[in-house]
């Protein structure tokens, strides 16, 4: 499938975050991250962000966000965020191939890129680090209570540089 990346706007989080199942909009306690809803913490996310960029399909809607802004500790290192629709996650192919696309700029703000992912998340943690992100041993992290691995990638990563320019933008 072909696709458009272009920064983001709200109404393309809000279409995304329509578009999100039952399942992903967690209506339980263990659900919430930080006192949040995840589509309140998707809120807040970009709200934070300094660059988001989204994916758009063939009719126009917005079926991937990434997101990056500063961490409190280190302006020079961004924390990203990705958001996808069953579509394109279903793809790990065009998802990387994505993703190739919008992590260089990313890094050309930051110089390092760096985030927390749910141990049982294994598609993530495969995708991440198929792009070239170091992915840390998991260890507890306190403010979600699940165990997650600490992901990062540096400005200069051969493995986004070396990988061909995909062919599904139009």
């Amino acid at each position: 499938m072909r696709y458009c990346v272009r920064p983001a706007t709200a109404k393309d989080v809000a279409l995304l975050a329509l578009a999100m199942g039952e399942e992903d909009a967690g209506d339980t306690d263990h659900d919430r991250v930080g006192g949040q809803k995840p589509l309140d913490h998707l809120l807040n996310a970009f709200l934070s962000s300094t660059e988001v960029w989204a994916a758009h399909d063939p009719q126009g809607q917005p079926c991937a966000l990434w997101g990056v802004g500063p961490t409190s500790h280190d302006l020079e290192v961004g924390r990203f965020w990705l958001l996808t629709c069953e579509e394109v996650e279903a793809a790990p192919h065009d998802l990387a191939a994505l993703s190739i696309i919008v992590l260089p700029e990313m890094l050309s703000s930051y110089a390092r890129l760096e985030s927390i992912v749910d141990s049982r998340n294994h598609r993530a943690l495969a995708l991440l680090q198929g792009l070239g992100f170091t992915v840390e041993p998991a260890c507890f992290h306190a403010p979600t209570g699940r165990h997650c691995h600490r992901v990062w990638i540096e400005d200069g990563a051969s493995t986004l540089g070396a990988q061909a320019r995909p062919t599904l933008l139009n």
